[in-house]
């Protein structure tokens, strides 16, 4: 069977049976592709023999993306894409092992998540025009984003019909399909109720199916779209760097333990699978509780 073949496969297998969306598929594809290009040089075949990728080649790779500048992050990711990509071959028998499975991921940096000021985000909420279609479906995408914490391919998937107007909830599709019920409030339920009114006017009659954020054109609103667009209006209100979609949620999330909320309740509405996972917002309180103690107690110099 051709590398090509092997690879559609693989996507499939993403797509139909784990319930990836098209972005992280697409993800996994240029990940694989990239590490095969680099093999197809590397051991002077082409095509690739899958059956004689090794170790070694896969380490070398590891080390030519670290000597480029690319992130350890973004090198970590690139090496669990090749791990699923031939931990699929094995279990199908395409390969007799996987040749990734003792490639150790290299250790990387825990960045804290970038995180608003509530004055920040008050301020970011105004900055859109409540007048236009455009401006109006901002002002909506910035309320579902920081009073949801919904993540960003989330937003993008949502219909008409995930929303209950009478009960304020969104039922939300997460990673691998997983289904969560996020409750919202009501700058929510007046920014749904704003936008909807003017895209009725603009762009006529919308059914239960029909996409919840559309473009000017009535079409599902593009993942670049919302980025540009919100990276944008951050832009206005912090000098922080890495200003996307994703600083919202963080906000959200740090700003529900900041006034006392839960660890497992916000786990849930982030739809994290593991509470490790939300125990990184934790040590945003405690540099937040270390700064006001170097501020306020004498002895803390």
């Amino acid at each position: 069977m051709t590398v090509e073949l092997l690879i559609d496969k693989f996507l499939r297998y993403l797509k139909q049976e784990r319930g990836y969306s098209d972005y992280t598929v697409e993800a996994y594809q240029s990940d694989v592709r990239q590490f095969l290009d680099f093999y197809a040089e590397y051991s002077n075949t082409v095509p690739v023999e899958i059956s004689e990728v090794n170790k070694i080649g896969i380490r070398h790779f590891l080390g030519m993306l670290s000597e480029s500048g690319l992130e350890m992050s973004s090198i970590s990711r690139k090496l669990a894409s090749l791990k699923a990509f031939f931990k699929f071959l094995a279990r199908q028998g395409y390969i007799s092992g996987n040749p990734a499975v003792m490639v150790k991921s290299p250790k990387t940096k825990k960045h804290l998540p970038v995180v608003l000021s509530e004055e920040q985000v008050s301020k970011v909420m105004e900055i859109p025009d409540a007048i236009s279609f455009v401006g109006l479906r901002n002002r909506l995408i910035l309320e579902l984003l920081y009073s949801t914490g919904i993540r960003l391919g989330e937003l993008i998937s949502l219909n008409i019909g995930d929303v209950n107007f009478n009960k304020m909830t969104i039922c939300v599709f997460g990673k691998g399909s997983k289904e969560r019920i996020v409750p919202f409030g009501k700058k929510v339920k007046t920014a749904l109720d704003n936008y909807l009114k003017i895209r009725q006017t603009v762009l006529g009659s919308v059914t239960l199916e029909s996409p919840l954020l559309v473009s000017t054109r009535d079409r599902r609103i593009a993942r670049q779209t919302v980025q540009k667009a919100v990276g944008k209006l951050l832009e206005e209100v912090s000098e922080q760097e890495h200003l996307s979609p994703h600083v919202l949620r963080h906000s959200f999330a740090s700003h529900l333990l900041d006034h006392g909320a839960d660890l497992n309740a916000v786990k849930d509405l982030l739809g994290h699978n593991s509470l490790s996972t939300t125990q990184l917002y934790t040590h945003i309180q405690i540099g937040k509780i270390k700064e006001v103690y170097k501020q306020a107690h004498p002895h803390a110099e």
